[in-house]
């Protein structure tokens, strides 16, 4: 699957995508650029998005590195506004950047800064930047295509996972709302809702998860009960994580002109996990 694309889909269309350091945003980043997209790589990850913006470079793809934190309403105005200092416009925007969260924990347990840390890298990030990149849209008045990156725990709930899973529905919710509101304009607005998937973000919170199921165990709790106090179905249908490159695959497909008769849509890319 890295090695998949088509030429030219994107030839001449103007890209941000945001999280592009690593995971699902590089990947989306650099097949978009194969595709023929000038990107803009956003992310408060400098040496890796450096990367990401040199591979592209090195490919014969076109990219400009950003590196903000999009959790503030005045990075997400910059984003946009280096985006067409550099390019002159904006077509697409993948707006994947976010957190897991730093301690995941039911309501009772969950503090308001910890709440408060979560939406504003997961929810505000995404309600500021399509703010702007909206903005944009309007002014140019050719339309427009916004994805954004939320997850099965936008369209179900996850044990001990409060704050991540009303920041993930709060996604879904905007990208709804957005879609009524902005159709007229052209401006199609869709969300993707992945599953496990192979990325460094969910390694480190699945450590994390082990962590606390050992910790679990050895303070006298049953192994059994221990394993499902994460509140996860282990494995998808396919009984495997996705790739990131599968992840990306969607995406651009929501993306593209293929797609056009798609708009607020919360695409389960998730490998049939909420079928079951």
């Amino acid at each position: 699957m890295a090695d998949v694309f088509y030429p030219n889909r994107f030839k001449d269309k103007v890209m941000i995508v945001t999280g592009a350091a690593r995971g699902i945003g590089r990947a989306t980043a650099i097949r978009a650029a194969k595709e023929g997209a000038k990107v803009v790589v956003v992310d408060r990850l400098k040496d890796e998005s450096e990367e990401t913006m040199k591979y592209i470079q090195e490919v014969g793809g076109k990219a400009i590195f950003l590196q903000l934190d999009l959790s503030t309403e005045d990075a997400c105005e910059t984003m946009v506004a280096e985006t067409i200092k550099k390019y002159g416009k904006l077509d697409i925007a993948i707006n994947n950047a976010g957190v897991m969260g730093r301690k995941p924990s039911p309501v009772h347990e969950l503090s308001k800064d910890e709440m408060d840390f979560t939406m504003n890298n997961n929810f505000y990030s995404v309600y500021f930047s399509c703010k702007y990149e909206i903005q944009q849209f309007l002014r140019q008045g050719n339309g427009g295509v916004i994805v954004n990156n939320a997850s099965i725990a936008g369209l179900t709930g996850l044990p001990g996972n409060s704050a991540y899973v009303a920041s993930k529905h709060a996604i879904n919710g905007l990208t709804k709302n957005m879609a009524l509101d902005y159709a007229k304009h052209n401006i199609r607005i869709n969300s993707v809702n992945p599953a496990g998937t192979s990325t460094p973000m969910v390694d480190e919170a699945m450590a994390f998860v082990m962590e606390k199921m050992q910790q679990a165990i050895a303070n006298g709790l049953d192994p059994s009960e221990a394993q499902s106090m994460a509140g996860q179905k282990t494995k998808t249908m396919q009984g495997r994580e996705a790739t990131a490159q599968e992840q990306a695959a969607s995406i651009l497909f929501l993306a593209s002109d293929d797609a056009t008769h798609m708009t607020g849509a919360t695409l389960q890319t998730d490998g049939g996990w909420t079928s079951f």
